[in-house]
């Protein structure tokens, strides 16, 4: 939409609008588009995205929510690889055109709450960009749980997810093909171990040539042995919208949660694949007294 088209809209909203008027919604017009579209991209130096406050992106209805994260994250592409290169970071918040905060895994992602005291803190909402590292699943359909092709099994294990008031128990397909968990959002808010906040930051990104809507969140995965012992980690879950229609149940429609290798690296389990039996078994070596 032109100027010249938005100020016809202005003019009949209003029913008059003098030549200051006119002026002044040009004026406007220019400091929220400086050029025209497609011409706005930044180089490896430059970050030329704005920020929005909290209330504004509150304000937002979802799909604009989106639109807003991903205008900035193409505008900003080479910027943005430079810095996941530079910092070797799989996530990165910006705020007037700076890195400030980043991780080299998903461990220190911030809290619902950290979050949303940093937004209140600066009076303006951040960018949050993940490398597509996050999303680099080797889909491996070799065991475990009945796939879709015949003879074919994906490994499990029972896994234990909690905040401060719930816990849910559910059946996780193991795959170090996968670097972080990923879980069926709805399926989590459901049994309490999430919430959705208006303040919440959403994406959508591709797996396997698909869409999908995510909100990355934090709980606790706790992980029991075959005698009862059992380590627990906070870790963040993506957690993808509409998880049954997404790539990420391609090959196992009945998964729940895809729990990756970072989790697995914390707790240290010893885990036996029985390829016989199609069964898991867990072991956390005994410390010597």
């Amino acid at each position: 939409m032109t100027a010249e088209t938005i100020i016809q809209k202005v003019r009949e909203e209003l029913g008059t609008l003098d030549k200051n008027g006119e002026q002044t919604v040009a004026a406007v017009l220019k400091v929220l588009k400086p050029t025209e579209p497609g011409t706005l991209e930044s180089t490896k130096e430059t970050f030329v995205s704005r920020n929005i406050t909290l209330e504004e992106y509150i304000g937002l209805p979802r799909l604009e929510r989106r639109r807003y994260q991903n205008e900035a994250r193409n505008h900003n592409a080479l910027w943005i690889e430079n810095q996941f290169n530079r910092l070797a970071a799989k996530w990165i918040m910006v705020v007037d055109g700076r890195v400030v905060q980043h991780g080299a895994t998903l461990d220190n992602y911030p809290e619902d709450e950290e979050f949303l005291e940093f937004c209140q803190k600066t009076g303006k909402y951040p960018f949050v960009f993940f490398n597509k590292r996050v999303f680099a699943i080797e889909e491996s359909p070799t065991a475990w749980h009945k796939t879709r092709d015949n003879n074919d099994y994906y490994p499990a294990a029972t896994i234990v997810l909690s905040n401060t008031s719930n816990q849910f128990i559910t059946e996780a397909d193991l795959d170090t093909g996968a670097i972080d968990c990923y879980s069926d959002l709805e399926l989590l808010l459901t049994n309490g171990i999430i919430t959705v906040r208006a303040q919440d930051f959403e994406d959508t990104l591709e797996h396997l040539g698909q869409s999908f809507i995510y909100l990355a969140k934090r709980a606790w995965l706790e992980l029991a042995d075959e005698s009862g012992r059992s380590r627990r980690w906070r870790t963040t879950i993506i957690c993808v919208s509409d998880w049954q229609n997404r790539p990420f149940t391609a090959i196992n429609p009945t998964r729940t949660f895809l729990l990756g290798r970072s989790v697995l690296l914390e707790l240290r389990p010893r885990v036996v694949l029985d390829f016989e039996a199609h069964s898991t078994q867990v072991y956390y070596p005994v410390q010597a007294s």
